[in-house]
């Protein structure tokens, strides 16, 4: 390529050259000393092809030099393009949040003692009306929409802003404020808050945003920008686990949740490897007899460093990562062969998350588990939630009577929590209903929620089902649910999770004894 452009550009020289080689060539030719007419003509041709080749030549160099200066033009606007790209967002125009980082850094640097630094994360949840296809095109008319809204916003404030797209879905907003010019952090997230209140109007239809906003706050140019956005950003994590049109401050436990959560997560498969998941049982009582005639698996986790970490925080970790399939079925297996230290009689209830039932080998798995534990299979109950239904219906359907026709019993776990629908007690035979906490305990003490669970109840016996309470906690508790017709729960009442030597210990004295008795006198043996 550089050689065909050096070509290009000596070509009109190559001319001249090989014109005035021609003119010498002639001028050789002729006769010494002879001062003809043709010499003279051969001399004026030479002069005026060299002044025309020269002419050539610099229009040539002219022209190129203008086509290289208009090329470097084109690529200095592309170049300058390619930057305004990367550095703005194409669906709404502003910056993204690698330069919104720039600029909230310089604005700490001139941070006067004043001033108040605020960043603001804002996560957006759209609703179109429904029977509405989405498109791209819909949703980032939205965010423009939006765009504009937020820019209303700051501009009403009448503070120095910085307004980027974040990462996600959503926006950052850096605001610097004096404390004479009557703005706080809470005012600037209602304002934005308020903004959305009402549907959104695009060229393309309206749709209904629902914002969850998270913030944090500096005073010091000394603060870590990258910190002080990540607060937010943890801020708006926090708020968006629980509902939308939330706004949450940061505060430092929830770094030190995240530092927690981080170091569980990390150790969650290692310890799922190496036992160190195991399964605690609560015991299940016959409430009219006092008799216990089963345990629910349940799992816990004992960590050298963190102690005891609940359920409540490493099985949603487990769900999250998709370790809770590895964990629950160690969790399954262990409990089988563990049970069978108790009396034959008495059933195992073990829980089976959505991925767990909805995995393809989930029939191979748990004749697996049976077969190398040797636990019947009538013994066991598996538990599933209305969330598992909630998934995928028809197909959950099939794979429970399939799990059903293999011997297990099947149950319906924490009904009654949150938004239960009385449909799900009928689309399936359960061998066991369980009634969660919330509405066993709301039973107790109001006579609406009595008459829901006396409904319950009754559709229960007319399905062939039995009825579990959980979370009975006292006498009375019990004793109400007693006389609604309830005869089975589980509850701190009668004990909680505890290791499968405690279970023997209190509710199978005689048996421990015997089986103490059983190893004294085998090692007593010559």
């Amino acid at each position: 390529m550089r050689f065909e452009r050096l070509l290009k550009l000596l070509f009109p020289a190559l001319w001249g050259g090989l014109a005035l080689a021609a003119g010498l060539a002639a001028l050789a030719l002729l006769p010494a000393g002879e001062d003809t007419k043709l010499t003279r003509i051969l001399q004026h041709g030479l002069a005026l092809a060299l002044l025309i080749a020269a002419v050539i030549w610099i229009r040539h160099v002219n022209a190129r030099s203008k086509t290289w200066k208009n090329r470097a033009r084109e690529n200095a606007a592309q170049a300058q393009d390619l930057a305004l790209r990367l550095n703005h967002d194409n669906a709404t125009g502003l910056i993204n949040h690698k330069v919104f980082a720039e600029r909230v850094r310089a604005a700490a640097t001139g941070l006067s003692g004043n001033q108040t630094l605020c960043v603001v994360s804002i996560d957006l949840e759209s609703r179109w009306p429904s029977g509405t296809t989405f498109t791209t095109a819909k949703d980032e008319a939205l965010l423009a929409a939006s765009t504009d809204l937020m820019r209303h916003v700051a501009d009403r404030l009448e503070v120095c802003y910085c307004l980027a797209r974040s990462a996600g879905k959503g926006f950052s907003l850096m605001v610097a404020f004096d404390e004479d010019q009557g703005v706080s952090a809470p005012d600037i997230a209602k304002a934005i808050t308020d903004v959305f209140l009402r549907p959104v109007q695009t060229a393309l239809g309206a749709s209904l945003i629902s914002p969850v906003i998270g913030y944090a706050v500096s005073n010091t140019p000394d603060q870590d920008t990258a910190e002080l956005i990540n607060n937010a950003n943890l801020a708006v994590a926090n708020a968006s686990e629980t509902s939308r049109w939330r706004t949450v401050a940061y505060k430092p436990i929830m770094r030190e949740e995240l530092d927690r959560r981080t170091i569980v997560e990390n150790a969650l498969s290692s310890a799922i490897e190496a036992n160190d998941c195991l399964p605690h049982f609560q015991p299940q009582f016959n409430l009219t007899t006092g008799r216990i005639y089963g345990v629910e698996a349940l799992a816990r986790w004992y960590h050298s460093d963190l102690g005891w970490i609940s359920p409540l925080e490493f099985i949603p970790i487990a769900e999250g990562n998709g370790d809770i399939i590895s964990l629950g079925w160690r969790i399954l297996e262990t409990s089988c062969s563990e049970v069978q230290l108790l009396p034959g009689d008495l059933s195992l209830s073990v829980n089976l998350s959505v991925a767990q039932l909805l995995s393809d080998d989930v029939m191979t798995m748990l004749e697996e588990c049976l077969d190398r534990s040797g636990l019947p299979a009538s013994r066991l109950k598996l538990e599933v939630t209305e969330a598992t239904l909630m998934s995928d219906l028809k197909r959950v359907q099939t794979i429970l009577n399939e799990l059903r026709a293999f011997g297990v019993g099947i149950s319906l776990d924490d009904f009654g929590a949150g938004y239960s629908a009385l449909s799900y007690l009928t689309d399936f035979h359960w061998d066991e209903i369980k009634i969660d906490r919330s509405l066993a305990t709301r039973a107790v003490k109001d006579a609406k929620q009595r008459e829901i669970l006396k409904l319950v109840l009754g559709i229960a016996e007319t399905m062939g089902s039995e009825v579990m309470i959980e979370g009975i906690e006292t006498v009375e508790q019990r004793d109400i649910l007693v006389d609604l017709g309830c005869t089975r729960g589980q509850g701190y009442l009668f004990g909680g999770p505890m290791a499968i030597d405690d279970i023997s210990t209190l509710f199978f004295p005689e048996r421990q004894r015997l089986a103490q008795a059983r190893i004294s006198g085998i090692s007593r043996l010559p």
